[in-house]
């Protein structure tokens, strides 16, 4: 190895090549590092420039509680929307929490303006304190969603028992019956009217008597009772019952009505289609089923099968084991029956008051 005096005395070592290839390795990581920085400072720089051209949502108030409301009235809630950006704001959706939250709001909000966000909450169903919540979302690239939420103390001043609806479930032909009294402490609480929601249904109301007092409430008790009439028809009950209450804070209930009439006799199916078929060539038979559902009759009976098209005869089976049931099946008569299409009906007579005559209609065509 070469040795260079520097200086009086003093040896060192020469550079070689070998140092200047460890400089250059350094340099490019330097390089490297440099460019890597530069890159990932680049979106971040780009959305910047993005926020300062674009829209931008301020929410100055995200949480409302509006206190104490009567049960049955419908919260309209407002939230402001602020557009501090360059652009205009388009609030693309609002997803409420739940469907008995309805939102409107203003699609567009401009440059420096402001819109808002109502929410509608209808509070029918709803007793006490409740938490409602909506999911704005937007085009801002810095807020693309925000989440408003609403508050409420719901407050009957009504009080409905026992449950705060009607429920009655009858035989059609026969009365069916269902009370609710109602309770409040409101000094001005003095029903004067009650309306049905279907002519037959019939509403009554009336002080609730010293014995029917509902303990530990206040004397200020009133019943309201729901009938069914004799022409109510089968099916399912609905509708509310309004009662005009006298309350400032709450002047009408709506009492909400669910039942079902049943037929005093069940028939099924409620029609019989025979379809093309070629009755020398296969065996064709259909039945009816006839169910009794009222308990009062013991001795229910089919007293009478029939149809009205030639070569179809009908034939009554009471279900073994079952006096309710009673079966009716239709045999085809080879002999009897003509080619074409027939459209008849099969009458049944029962020993029931209410369906004493029931008709199924019929239809085929024979090859």
């Amino acid at each position: 190895m070469r040795k260079t005096l520097i200086g009086p005395g003093k040896p060192a070592l020469t550079r070689l090549p070998g140092f200047a290839l460890i400089a250059g390795v350094a340099l490019g990581f330097q390089t490297v590092a440099l460019t890597q920085t530069t890159a990932s400072a680049t979106p971040a720089a780009t959305t910047a420039k993005v926020e300062s051209i674009g829209p931008k949502l301020v929410l100055p108030k995200e949480k409302i509680d509006v206190g104490t409301v009567p049960k049955g009235e419908v919260i309209h809630q407002a939230f402001v929307l602020k557009n501090e950006g360059k652009a205009d704001l388009h609030v693309t959706d609002v997803k409420p929490s739940c469907g008995c939250t309805v939102p409107e709001y203003d699609k567009v909000i401009k440059a420096g303006g402001e819109g808002k966000v109502t929410l509608n909450i209808d509070t029918k169903t709803f007793q006490g304190a409740i938490s409602k919540t909506a999911l704005v979302l937007t085009d801002d690239p810095a807020t693309p969603q925000v989440t408003l939420f609403l508050s409420a103390n719901v407050k009957p001043f009504v009080e409905m028992h026992p449950y705060g609806f009607f429920r009655i479930q009858a035989l059609t032909g026969e009365t069916g019956t269902s009370e609710m009294i109602l309770v409040s402490d409101e000094p001005d609480f003095k029903p004067t009217k009650v309306e049905s929601p279907q002519p037959y249904l019939k509403a009554a109301l009336a002080p609730v008597s010293e014995k029917e007092r509902l303990p530990n409430k206040g004397p200020n008790q009133y019943k309201v009772t729901l009938t069914t009439l004799p022409e109510t028809p089968e099916g399912l009950l609905s509708g509310y019952v309004k009662v005009a209450t006298g309350i400032k804070k709450q002047p009408e209930l709506e009492l909400s009505v669910s039942g079902f009439m049943r037929p005093t006799v069940t028939l099924t199916p409620a029609s019989i289609n025979f379809g093309n078929f070629d009755p020398k060539s296969e065996t064709t038979k259909r039945k009816v089923m006839l169910v009794n559902n009222n308990t009062k009759n013991e001795a229910f009976a089919v007293t009478r099968a029939e149809s009205n098209v030639d070569g179809i005869s009908a034939e009554i089976k009471p279900v073994e084991n079952d006096k309710n049931r009673v079966e009716v099946f239709l045999t085809v008569d080879q002999a009897r029956v003509k080619k074409g299409a027939f459209d008849g009906t099969i009458v049944v007579r029962t020993n029931d008051t209410a369906r004493s005559e029931m008709k199924v209609p019929i239809k085929g065509v024979i090859l």
